[in-house]
């Protein structure tokens, strides 16, 4: 991570029923470099009780103005659930708050022939950010899971992307809504390239999907979980740390480019 900033909070608004959106402010994002949505930052939380180390969680830039020095984060909000959450449903305007970042950003192939991108709740700000960037004349799908109708937003996209909107009301129960909504999906000619982030094991089996079955070459996607049903942030981090791990030693035994 590149550098520390401290900043105060300048708004807090639902944005649908499960999201919000805080906006912090401060000098030092002078220094914050440009260019840098859907890259992340970490947010500096209090240490737990009985540690003595401050926990950080990672979120995207959603929006950020150089002019005013505001950066522009999107939180789901689940209660009192995690941390991070609980944080961003009570933060008041003037409340401080540290970042860390820019961490890297995780943009689709402006050169692919067509899209697929897919996301849960917890990467729709990081979907947002590529449909935006996206060329005029893209075309492809977004499939986005929501666990209310009411957190269905309006995105910017070009307008051949086809966005579709799964509806999953449970999200702390397992599912395979968004997973089959993208494997129905008719395949479009050309180079595709795929991108999804959400749950741990919707990625795995979408992973999977496009390499093993589609022949997407792992270089040529993006592919990641932002959490993992039943457990922590540190759970889930070394769920993931395991199985790039596994996932690599397989590809190495086979020989194969995974």
């Amino acid at each position: 991570m590149s550098g520390q900033y401290a900043l105060s909070v300048v708004s807090n608004n639902a944005l649908t029923r499960h999201m919000r959106r805080v906006v912090l402010q401060g000098e030092a994002l002078a220094d914050f470099p440009g260019g840098q949505e859907s890259g992340y930052v970490k947010l500096v939380l209090p240490a737990a009780a009985g540690e003595n180390k401050p926990r950080m969680r990672s979120y995207t830039i959603r929006a950020f103005d150089a002019r005013q020095r505001q950066l522009v984060l999107d939180f789901v909000d689940h209660g009192d659930g995690g941390p991070a959450s609980a944080w961003a449903r009570r933060a008041q305007p003037g409340d401080a708050v540290q970042i860390r970042g820019p961490g890297e950003k995780k943009l689709v192939d402006p050169l692919a022939d067509w899209y697929l991108l897919a996301a849960d709740l917890s990467a729709l700000p990081a979907l947002s950010v590529n449909l935006q960037q996206l060329r005029r004349d893209a075309r492809g799908y977004a499939v986005i899971e929501v666990p209310h109708a009411e957190d269905i937003q309006a995105l910017q996209a070009p307008a051949g992307i086809d966005m579709r909107w799964v509806v999953h009301n449970d999200p702390a129960t397992p599912n395979q809504q968004l997973v089959e909504a993208v494997l129905a999906l008719p395949w479009l000619p050309g180079r595709v390239y795929p991108w999804f982030a959400g749950e741990f094991e919707a990625m795995r089996r979408l992973r999977s999907y496009f390499r093993d079955e589609r022949g997407v070459d792992r270089k040529a996607m993006y592919v990641s979980s932002y959490w993992k049903l039943g457990e922590t942030d540190e759970g889930m981090k070394r769920a993931k740390f395991l199985d790039a791990r596994a996932d690599a030693a397989e590809a190495s035994a086979s020989g194969v480019s995974r």
